[in-house]
């Protein structure tokens, strides 16, 4: 009877603290760490998904998410050098671009997700208000955050912080992800959006540069997917080509790597740092746009030009459709209407025929804007030498489909007796980190101590300055017909932009057009500063330069 008992006992202590150990050897699994803060999380996730599912499949469902999580952050971390952060994961519309980069590891976290997710729902527990009580502890530590809600969110973070050592690294998401785990991170960056507010700023005190009387050509800006080239042989590439029709060639400084174009449009758009504002601009920001935002766009806009802005993926992908509307497009086009039936990245023929529809619908003296953006060379690139082939063979086609359209446009342009001007820019690099390795763009000190030697491309959490601006280093390819005087010089220009952040090139581009927005020559007098003055502010040292009022006064 006494052994009866005892095994009872034994069965319900199995049963009780079970979950919670087959939850703790979990993290062999997902990444070998056992720091508190990702105890803690595992642990109110858990308790979440308990509350409605059985409780030893809420243990493969978090094990599942969490190691889906995490592997895709490491991912991302390869790929761009950049974390997942909340937004990410809530706007999981945007995912549509990462589906070709999942990996073995995350097809099996997703597939123990699904399975355990389905086992639970099938041996649903009884209601239980503790289970209840204990499950809604994470959704009301949300809430709080998301709500902002002062004291209350503040002794949250102090228990986090001085109960848990769960420190939120706001000025290091790599290294917040690192120290605490995907589901603390995740937390963490689920935090409320404010908006910059007005106020007094100093951005205008600075020298503006003198501007010469604008040409006003209609100009072609194409925003190049993945589109890079070294100016020697470590890495020259089909876009190199550009040189034989005439282009002028030189470089910039792109905000990101291997992905996140959206950020380097912001900055060719709205002529402003994006790394002042936090998380993704367009993704976090991109309803509160004001109409008339003032913009590049709007700089044509004002001077008597038709806008067009052009992208052939879906206007829903990091809400352009939305962002375009109030940076002063007239029209705008997305591959919705256009004629795709592959399932490749659409060609960038689709969007070189509608530019040249457009173009040709104006009338014949009307001025001309357009900003294209490709995507027919966007990643992942699957061949055995890394990606190398593959990406080269998609980019030679990329460059042929460009040379036809800018033959095209400078026949019709002359053909109406219009000057023209087309800049080519590459967002960001393609994401061969290992290419890169091999070919010498980048050496063993970009990466972290376990190092490239041993297959670990994942980027430092701290590079030089001299290193973001390798890493962010994008080819600029300009050409100029039927113009006359310094802004209509290619070579000046090329000189102006080069080895300078990408907003650099937006204050050049506007030179191209008249106007009395003062925004323009400040910012053009700050871009006359050396590469390496401009290179010491790194990631974090914009916002002195770029204060958050001036983003408020000119966009919200």
């Amino acid at each position: 009877m006494q052994v009866a008992r005892l095994r009872h006992w034994g069965f319900k202590l199995a049963a009780l603290a079970g979950p919670y150990a087959l939850l703790l050897a979990g993290r062999l699994l997902i990444d070998s760490a056992f720091s508190p803060a990702r105890l803690l999380f595992s642990l109110l996730v858990y308790l979440t998904f308990a509350i409605v599912l059985n409780r030893w499949a809420s243990v493969g469902v978090v094990i599942g998410l969490e190691g889906f999580l995490t592997h895709a952050n490491w991912a991302k971390e390869s790929l761009t050098g950049e974390t997942l952060v909340a937004r990410d994961v809530l706007e999981v519309s945007q995912g549509a671009s990462l589906s070709s980069y999942l990996g073995w590891e995350m097809a099996a976290f997703a597939t123990l997700f699904v399975i355990a997710l389905g086992i639970g729902v099938w041996k649903r527990p009884r209601f239980s208000y503790w289970r209840l009580a204990a499950g809604l502890v994470l959704p009301a530590m949300l809430g709080l955050r998301l709500a902002d809600s002062g004291s209350a969110g503040k002794a949250v973070n102090t228990v986090l912080s001085e109960g848990f050592n769960a420190h939120y690294l706001s000025y290091n998401f790599n290294e917040n992800a690192k120290q605490n785990g995907i589901f603390a991170h995740l937390y963490f960056t689920a935090e409320s959006i404010k908006l910059p507010k007005r106020g007094p700023h100093a951005f205008y005190d600075s020298t503006p540069a003198p501007l010469d009387p604008a040409p006003e050509p209609d100009v072609a800006l194409i925003l190049c997917e993945a589109c890079f080239t070294t100016t020697d042989d470590r890495f020259r590439t089909p876009i190199a080509e550009l040189t034989r029709l005439g282009f002028t060639e030189s470089t910039a400084i792109s905000p990101v790597y291997g992905g996140g174009t959206s950020e380097a449009e912001f900055e060719l758009l709205a002529g402003l740092s994006s790394q002042v504002l936090p998380g993704v601009d367009y993704q976090n920001f991109g309803p509160d746009y004001r109409d008339g935002a003032e913009s590049l766009v709007s700089r044509f806009r004002a001077a008597g030009y038709h806008t067009t802005g052009i992208h052939n993926f879906y206007g829903s992908f990091w809400k352009r459709d939305t962002v375009y509307k109030h940076f002063g497009f007239d029209e705008q086009h997305f591959v919705e209407t256009m004629a795709w039936h592959t399932r490749t990245w659409p060609s960038d023929a689709l969007l070189y025929q509608r530019a040249l529809e457009v173009y040709a619908r104006q009338p014949a003296k009307q001025k001309q804007f357009m900003f294209l953006v490709t995507v027919m060379t966007h990643g992942a690139y699957r061949s055995s030498d890394n990606g190398e082939t593959d990406y080269r063979n998609r980019l030679g086609a990329a460059v042929a489909e460009m040379q036809k359209f800018v033959a095209d446009l400078e026949k019709r342009a002359k053909k109406r007796k219009r000057p023209l001007t087309v800049i080519v820019v590459g967002d960001h690099k393609p994401s061969l980190t290992a290419v890169f390795y091999r070919k010498g763009v980048f050496d063993a000190g970009y990466f972290r101590t376990t190092g490239a030697a041993n297959g670990d491309f994942r980027f430092a959490f701290k590079l030089t300055p001299a290193q973001y601006r390798a890493r962010g280093e994008v080819p600029v390819f300009i050409k100029t017909g039927g113009l006359k005087g310094r802004n209509a010089d290619p070579a000046a220009l090329a000189a102006r932009v080069a080895e300078r952040p990408m907003f650099c090139l937006a204050s050049e581009v506007a030179r191209l057009a008249s106007g009395n927005d003062r925004f323009w020559p400040a910012l053009a007098g700050i871009c006359e500063r050396s590469p390496d003055d401009l290179a010491r502010h790194g990631k974090a040292a914009w916002q002195p330069v770029f204060p958050l009022p001036l983003y408020a006064e000119r966009l919200f």
